[in-house]
């Protein structure tokens, strides 16, 4: 992950790039239905919202639209996994955005862009920001989806897609060019585990399960789930924890102290909830989940490592916080 990087292409750049590829391929003038607008974006990804009109554009691409696109040419592959995995998970009936297209770098804009249709709904981080009332139920629903998601059929050719691999590969970038001090030999503590992280049964897993990559919609009983970068096959226990752990990193990560305190008392309520629905559907081993927090708190301190070497986006002082609490888990485990 670059400290910095090229600058993020405009939406109307973007818009009128796909436009030319929709009116070549289905003939007639395409525009725009609504006017494009960047929704979000960082040093990994741009995220835009779109919308198209055209006498030609068959249904899937007259609906509202969200084109990601990768900050690094390189990701491609990595971008090509997300969707077959991602368009897989929505094949079987999971609520997931169905992947319409993934443009290579040089195509269209110098970058990889994927094309895929766009959820209603706001994130349920900022459901539970606008109804803390609601914390609870969010969290119970955000259980029951996940171990929805742990019950789609594991296709025979995501076998390799390691969830751990996904999750070790910034730390693994990092020990590998010394830029972060004592990360190597957490990586090499972490990296004896990888044994004992490994199941019989593996399950899709998204990865980043948590409030702000999961929408919820007042119209739609279901939630819905996006940004499918980190997506693997592996021990579903890998992925339960990275849920149920991150309201604490959001309380960690937190720059006011007011609200670094409040969401450190609301972090074991939330995560209670979650995990009570979670097992009303599966089973859990809390043996397998403390067996796995080491290796999140390793890419926490490697992530925050990385922003403060930048223009800081976490608070300063996080990548101290992870760095202790790996050691302190990792050293439970003996």
């Amino acid at each position: 992950m670059p400290v910095s990087g090229p600058a993020a292409p405009g939406p109307q750049e973007v818009s009128a790039a796909l436009r030319g590829l929709l009116a070549g391929r289905f003939g007639g003038s395409v525009a725009d239905a609504e006017a494009p607008v960047r929704i979000s974006g960082g040093l990994d990804f741009w995220v835009y919202g779109l919308r198209f009109a055209g006498p030609g554009l068959p249904e899937p691409w007259a609906l509202p639209l969200v084109a990601r696109i990768a900050a690094m040419p390189e990701r491609l592959a990595l971008l090509e996994r997300e969707s077959r995995l991602q368009g897989w998970v929505a094949e079987q009936g999971f609520p997931a955005p169905s992947v319409l297209e993934l443009v290579p770098p040089g195509a269209l804009l110098p970058f990889p862009v994927q094309v895929s249709e766009r959820l209603p709904g706001i994130t349920v981080a900022a459901a539970m920001t606008a109804a803390p009332w609601r914390v609870r139920a969010l969290a119970g629903r955000l259980g029951a989806c996940h171990a929805a998601l742990h019950r789609v059929a594991v296709p025979e050719w995501a076998g390799e897609w390691s969830l751990v691999g996904n999750r070790l590969r910034l730390p693994r970038r990092l020990a590998a060019d010394g830029s972060v001090p004592g990360l190597a030999e957490g990586l090499e503590r972490t990296e004896r585990l990888l044994p004992r992280l490994e199941v019989p049964s593996p399950a899709v897993c998204h990865g980043d399960f948590q409030p702000g990559n999961v929408l919820v919609d007042g119209h739609v009983p279901r939630l819905s789930v996006i940004d499918w970068t980190d997506a693997g096959v592996g021990d579903r226990h890998g992925d339960i924890v990275r849920t149920a752990w991150v309201f604490y990193l959001a309380a960690a990560a937190a720059a006011d102290p007011g609200q670094r305190l409040a969401l450190r008392a609301l972090a074991p309520v939330v995560s209670r909830a979650y995990l009570s629905a979670y097992r009303r559907e599966l089973p859990v081993d809390a043996g397998r989940l403390r067996l796995w927090l080491p290796v999140h708190l390793l890419h926490a301190w490697a992530m925050a490592a990385v922003d403060q070497s930048g223009p800081a986006r976490l608070r300063t002082g996080l990548a101290e916080w992870a760095r202790r609490e790996f050691w302190r888990r990792i050293d439970e485990l003996g």
